[in-house]
């Protein structure tokens, strides 16, 4: 249980919890890089209760209690996606991602027309694609997956 005042300095599981619904809802594909994120995002601390001298958890710390500590356990998996849920139905997000296409280059057609096509992301998409990411680092990095 987590308990702030003896033993090893602990992250509090409501930060843990935050930090993961801030790289769902904003897209972000790694927790390394969620990391770096809330490093430099004054509206993300805020959202943690980081004040701006405050030491951002590691992602190791992140990644290591999502997949560790919830292991062969669906709990984290089900409260982040009540949340998630809470968060629809209040209409502060939607269940789409939008994807453009960024590239500038001149042609000859139609700049009125164009397509946007929405597409349905569950809240568990994301977990499988950090998973990838931590998987990919570890093998850049030649450890064991």
């Amino acid at each position: 249980m987590y308990c702030h005042n003896n033993g090893r300095p602990a992250i509090d599981p409501v930060m843990l919890i935050k930090m993961m619904l801030l790289g769902y809802l904003f897209g972000v594909p790694s927790e390394r890089r969620l990391v770096q994120e809330i490093q430099v995002n004054v509206a993300y601390r805020w959202f943690l209760r980081l004040g701006l001298t405050e030491k951002v958890p590691d992602a190791s710390t992140l990644s290591q209690n999502r997949r560790r500590r919830f292991n062969h356990t669906a709990v984290f998996q089900q409260i982040f996606d009540h949340i998630v849920e809470q968060a629809i139905a209040k209409g502060f997000v939607g269940r789409h991602v939008l994807y453009t296409d960024s590239t500038h280059l001149k042609a000859s057609a139609n700049p009125h027309k164009s397509e946007n096509v929405m597409r349905s992301v569950p809240p568990g998409a994301y977990f499988d694609t950090l998973d990838k990411a931590v998987t990919q680092d570890r093998a850049a990095a030649g450890k064991k997956a």
